[in-house]
């Protein structure tokens, strides 16, 4: 086969063309350049929850050059035309824990990573209020009470906590199952056996702690009043006996001038030798009302009963004890 003087030339062109193709890159923007500075950093914002899923719309920023990314719809990133130089980049949006992570190049001009976002817990409710509970023959004894409902799509709350730094008090809330609420009742001493009126104007925190020791401040409340004032029952009273066949029991009691929107609850205990069984509950009885007939007949045997008062922001207030019997009485 004969090959022209041309085509000959023009191969040997071809040749040395493609044996020289990885001339040195002198263009300092070619990333390829061994002189090129500038690096890129990329990966993906995960939920910490299971199953994991991308987070969109998180705020990615390269603190050192103040360069900006957000996250796509499956949660990825990417940050380019970043000078080569150790830093920090920040991960943030609203209603999750923010992330810092510290970035080393070293030789590398690319840094990948994967980070898991944490969800904060939500405080949906929380009700903190004061409670004086009399007691026959003795003064009446003060409680702080806590709930709090909590949201935590997360599922990583370890211990909810109410604090308060003027009362030197971290003490833990109980999880209800039945309720799905956290609780607890702070008793006086836990206050520093200072007097219950004083905890009114005080704020109250609500801290949650997540199973990675990370502390969030969901909100606070603050104390409005403590009922100083006491009920009392007029009827039954003094350990008085009732006729079985004169039921039902209408129960009396004198109506509270606290001044401010209120009502009532009665509570009725069966007495027995070693305990009492809580055996009647009626809440929301209006303010004006002064007497209560009980829905049922009671069997012989003692009893007492006990009527609160509670204002609109839970705080309240029992009375003693009124003692009273079923039985026969004999013409």
């Amino acid at each position: 086969m004969k090959i022209s003087l041309l085509s000959f030339f023009l191969i040997l062109t071809f040749l040395f063309t493609g044996i020289n193709c990885k001339a040195p890159r002198n263009n300092p923007s070619d990333p390829l350049n061994p002189d090129y500075n500038f690096g890129s950093i990329e990966g993906f914002v995960q939920s910490i929850g299971f199953p994991s899923e991308g987070i969109s719309n998180v705020k990615v920023l390269w603190l050192n050059d103040n360069l900006i990314a957000e996250t796509d719809t499956f949660g990825r990133f990417r940050i380019t035309g970043i000078p080569i130089k150790d830093g920090s980049i920040i991960f943030s949006k609203e209603g999750y824990k923010s992330d810092t992570l510290e970035v080393v190049w070293g030789t590398s001009k690319g840094f990948y990573t994967q980070v898991f976002f944490n969800l904060i817990p939500t405080l949906d409710t929380v009700f903190i209020y004061t409670t004086l509970i009399g007691q026959s023959g003795l003064p009446p004894l003060s409680t702080l009470s806590v709930k709090a409902w909590i949201t935590d799509l997360d599922d990583d709350v370890d211990t909810v906590f109410v604090v308060n730094s003027d009362l030197s008090l971290k003490k833990p809330l109980v999880f209800s199952e039945a309720e799905n609420y956290f609780q607890t009742t702070i008793t006086e001493s836990e206050m520093g056996n200072i007097n219950i009126e004083e905890t009114i104007g005080l704020d109250f925190d609500i801290v949650a702690k997540d199973k990675f020791q990370n502390l969030f401040n969901l909100g606070e409340e603050r104390i409005t009043r403590v009922i100083k004032e006491e009920m009392t029952g007029l009827f039954p009273s003094g350990d008085s006996t009732i006729d079985r066949d004169s039921q039902p029991v209408v129960l009396f009691w004198d109506e509270f001038t606290g001044g401010y929107s209120c009502y009532y609850m009665i509570e009725i205990y069966k007495r027995d030798l070693l305990s009492s069984q809580l055996i009647h509950t009626v809440n929301n009885i209006e303010s004006g009302t002064t007497s209560y007939t009980l829905p049922f007949n009671l069997q012989d045997g003692d009893y007492f009963w006990t009527i609160w008062v509670i204002d609109t922001f839970q705080n309240r207030s029992r009375s003693r004890p009124v003692l009273f019997q079923i039985g026969k009485i004999q013409p």
